[in-house]
């Protein structure tokens, strides 16, 4: 039914009305994918670059989010080092989080599309970390290349996947056993207490 249609949204947080902002840092604190209050998330949503959200036609009710972020630097180094990989590669990487689908719409492969919209325009070169095989899925699909190797996260063991829209052609060139042998000629790098995620939909 068209009243059940999903209606894709990319802009800022900023451009969206207080009840819009407050339903994002709603499913974002429902997801799990951040930890505190609403005041709180409302002002880490405030420092993102860009949203992308799902929406239902009938009432307007916001069912999904992603979020193009600028991490601070010693949390990108602390992220790339767990991994094993020198952060200097993506110094100024942004890093796409805050991937949260409404509990009831889940299982519909609605993250796949979040992640699309957000890679599509992609500033520069961007990293993103889950512990969840559908969150790989969709990473792999919208262009992004797992670099290192695993870590323990607080819920699972952590991926580490980058994308840099200027050297796409050149990354695609790369075969799966030479991106495999990328991954293992760096050492190994175990870290603990430190998990971001993004949330399966």
């Amino acid at each position: 039914m068209a009243e059940d249609q999903l209606h894709p949204w990319t802009g800022q947080f900023r451009d969206l009305g207080n009840d819009d902002q407050l339903a994002v840092a709603r499913l974002v604190k429902e997801g799990g994918a951040v930890i505190g209050s609403l005041e709180a998330i409302v002002a880490r949503l405030r420092r993102t670059q860009r949203l992308a959200l799902l929406r239902i036609a009938r009432r307007g009710r916001i069912v999904g989010v992603a979020a193009l972020k600028t991490p601070a630097q010693a949390y990108r180094t602390k992220t790339f080092t767990a991994a094993g990989i020198a952060a200097g590669l993506f110094g100024d990487a942004a890093e796409l989080g805050y991937v949260v689908v409404a509990a009831d719409m889940r299982g519909k492969q609605l993250s796949g599309g979040l992640v699309e919209a957000i890679a599509k325009d992609l500033p520069g070169a961007t990293y993103a970390t889950t512990d969840n095989t559908t969150m790989r899925n969709a990473l792999q699909r919208a262009g992004f290349a797992r670099l290192g190797t695993e870590w323990r996260g607080q819920k699972g063991d952590l991926t580490l996947w980058t994308i840099d829209p200027r050297d796409r052609p050149a990354r695609d060139a790369l075969s799966d056993d030479d991106r495999a042998a990328v991954a293992a000629s760096r050492p190994p790098v175990v870290a603990s207490g430190f998990n971001h995620e993004l949330r399966e939909t």
